[in-house]
């Protein structure tokens, strides 16, 4: 029988699956399963989200109460064969889902499936402390092993399950999840490569859309001012030379090709550079590399001169050196071997000293100093 979607369900439906099917649309993993998470979630009409990532990294909106973060308490260990919980109703329903193949899932279904065993689903001290304790009383979402381990999309809902039940409608999901998450392991060694690239980069495909940022260029433009004004002239570089990447037949080439041009900037001026790379290096039609020089632009002064010229402690230049590279308080206290909260209370102080409220403006007040 057909499910009964409104032309609102058909474009939310849409919308979700173009998502899942986008994996490389954005800078990294974390971000395409954010993206993809708040379409499933707005789908589904629930409120919160949960994501995990095949490597056990897990995101919580800000929307979730901390509480939710809970669920790791009973998390005992991420495998390549799944996720193994503490809670027992929650690991004998990822049993049963394995061997039934529920790769979209919901609280009425996950209470049937578990009630057949003789559990009822508030049995589960993740249900009834963690997710009930915090004012969620329903979920719905999309969950799959991978070769690396589990990829969860869940969201949770302060309402009580009432109305139509939405596994029919996120099951037409699921070919597009496995098809993300496929591209994602298969171009994850092309990704990590890039990253390993020391010049600041960017990937598009033949079509001029944007595929990978590594890490260098990530850090840059945290350090950038004006980010975005870069960013224009990079992506009008891979533009003008998408015809190169994938050429059509019979279609004549507009003009010679410059595959290199200039951005200023209040920092300086940049060189980008486009190079063609052959087809199937990183897509099967062809891509565009272009890279970002940032010769002419000033530097991030020394740690030294920040504390002397800022007024900031030894660690607190280290601190700010970081968050103007675009690093999280989660980066900060690994890249310093400090513990999270720590890193945290000096990211405080930095923004009070140096008169900030967003941490996004601390490489404008160092270049500033420098």
């Amino acid at each position: 029988m057909p499910l009964p979607l409104t032309s609102a369900d058909l474009a939310r439906l849409e919308a979700a699956s173009r998502a899942l099917l986008s994996p490389l649309a954005t800078p990294d993993p974390a971000a395409w399963m954010r993206e993809a998470g708040e379409a499933v979630r707005a789908l589904v009409g629930l409120d919160a989200l949960v994501l995990l990532l095949p490597d056990g990294t897990s995101y919580f909106s800000d929307d979730a109460p901390e509480g939710v973060a809970g669920a790791d308490a009973y998390t005992e260990a991420h495998l390549a064969t799944g996720t193994l919980f503490s809670d027992p109703v929650v690991r004998l329903w990822h049993e049963l889902r394995k061997s039934g193949g529920h790769d979209a899932f919901s609280f009425t279904l996950n209470a049937q499936m578990v009630g057949k065993r003789g559990y009822g689903i508030e049995a589960s001290p993740l249900v009834s402390d963690i997710l009930m304790g915090n004012g969620y009383r329903d979920f719905a979402g999309l969950i799959t092993t991978t070769a690396a381990g589990d990829a969860m999309i869940w969201a949770l809902g302060r309402g009580r399950p009432a109305g139509d039940d939405p596994v029919a409608l996120l099951r037409l999901l699921v070919p597009s999840f496995h098809a993300g998450l496929d591209a994602l392991a298969r171009l994850g060694a092309h990704r990590a490569a890039l990253d390993a690239v020391a010049e600041p980069a960017v990937l598009f495909d033949a079509d001029g859309r944007e595929r990978h940022r590594n890490a260098a260029l990530v850090r840059l433009l945290a350090a950038e001012p004006d980010p975005e004004r870069v960013l224009v002239e990079v992506r009008a570089l891979a533009a003008s030379l998408g015809s190169l990447a994938a050429p059509r037949w019979g279609q004549a080439p507009a003009g010679p090709a410059v595959p290199a041009r200039e951005v200023r900037t209040g920092r300086g001026a940049y060189r980008l550079r486009a190079s063609v790379l052959p087809e199937g290096a990183f897509e099967p039609a062809g891509s565009l590399l272009v890279s970002v020089d940032p010769a002419g632009v000033a530097s991030l002064p020394s740690p030294e001169a920040v504390r002397e010229r800022l007024g900031l402690s030894a660690r607190e230049a280290e601190v700010a050196l970081l968050l103007a590279e675009g690093l999280s308080n989660a980066d900060v206290a690994d890249r310093l071997f400090i513990a999270p909260a720590t890193a945290r209370r000096h990211t405080e102080n930095v923004l009070g000293k140096l008169g900030l409220s967003k941490r996004s403006a601390v490489a404008a007040s160092l270049l500033a100093a420098a």
